[in-house]
């Protein structure tokens, strides 16, 4: 069986491709710098303890590793984490590389991630490792990021003119990437990844209102509306632009088409915002409000100006 190096294995799409992984029975290892914090989260799984600027440990993770799932943590450091595990996985002979990008990526790019991602592609399609490009949409879970505002206001705000997204269940993403790596005649293919079909925010409003059982209605920002969100977020610099940026793309139809790729490849549908909205409910739901008390928030039509309201992660 052919070992698999999960790395960025602690992150969010990380974390579940390990799962997605084990439930097919892999042979699993997942590149960490906490070994104890991963041991909790990911649970019974051969941890390589390691950091990406220390080429040593790359080297011991990728010991009899035949396979390699790749992402690092957006950032500044993003290309020069992800280009250190091409390179090492060259010279470990590792016979396919399995990359999460983004739609969009492109090293010309003004946006940062997009940009970065863009940059990685370019150096491992230079590496000649044989490699598949994984390019999710925009994330359904990045709807978590706004869920505070949501509970506590019955608002949902965004900068998207109406236009419809085809946003994806990172849970697909995993499977998705899970079925490549186990699977032969991926090599050298580049699969756009989207949900089922493009909706708008008024869409999503309607699923959560359905899942929680109390209103939720979709407020239209303009760009310069959501601009001093964005900067007064407390957001690092190249967050806060990435962000007004894929806004953007959203608002010039960029994220509008749907594919069938999840279900070509997994032999599944991919999962609608219905059921995410139902498996996330509680996270959406106002808080409960002892007897006697007066709520106020939605019912007042109020806004807590919350950190949640602007920290969305758009990033694959």
């Amino acid at each position: 069986m052919t070992r698999i190096l999960v790395t960025g294995a602690t992150g969010t799409v990380g974390a579940t491709v390990v799962q997605a992984l084990q439930a097919r029975g892999a042979d699993v290892r997942a590149f960490v710098r906490d070994p104890a914090a991963a041991a909790a989260k990911l649970g019974d799984v051969d941890l390589a303890p390691g950091d990406f600027d220390d080429p040593a440990s790359l080297r011991r993770a990728l010991a009899g590793v035949g396979r390699v799932y790749l992402s690092a943590a957006d950032g500044p450091r993003k290309v020069a984490h992800e280009t250190a595990v091409i390179d090492a996985a060259a010279g470990a002979g590792v016979e396919l590389i399995v990359k999460l990008s983004s739609m969009h990526a492109d090293p010309a790019s003004a946006l940062p991630a997009f940009r970065w991602h863009g940059e990685v592609e370019a150096h491992l399609r230079r590496s000649d490792v044989p490699a598949v490009l994984l390019r999710p949409a925009f994330f359904m879970t990045n709807l978590l990021m706004v869920a505070g505002g949501v509970a506590h206001t019955g608002l949902l705000h965004a900068p998207t003119a109406g236009r419809r997204i085809a946003m994806i269940d990172i849970r697909d993403v995993a499977e998705v990437a899970a079925a490549v790596l186990l699977a032969e005649g991926h090599a050298g293919r580049t699969y756009d990844l989207t949900g089922p079909s493009a909706i708008t925010f008024a869409d999503v409003a309607a699923a959560l209102a359905g899942a929680t059982g109390h209103p939720v209605r979709s407020v239209d920002l303009t760009e310069e509306q959501a601009r001093p969100r964005f900067e007064g977020a407390g957001l690092p610099d190249w967050l806060a632009t990435h962000l007004a940026g894929v806004f953007g793309v959203i608002r010039a139809g960029g994220f509008e088409h749907a594919t069938g790729e999840v279900l070509r490849i997994t032999g599944r549908p991919a999962r609608d915002i219905t059921g995410f909205a139902h498996d996330f409910a509680a996270a959406f739901a106002p808080p409960a409000v002892p007897a006697g008390t007066a709520r106020t928030g939605s019912a007042a039509g109020q806004q807590r100006p919350e950190r949640s309201e602007v920290d969305v992660e758009v990033l694959g």
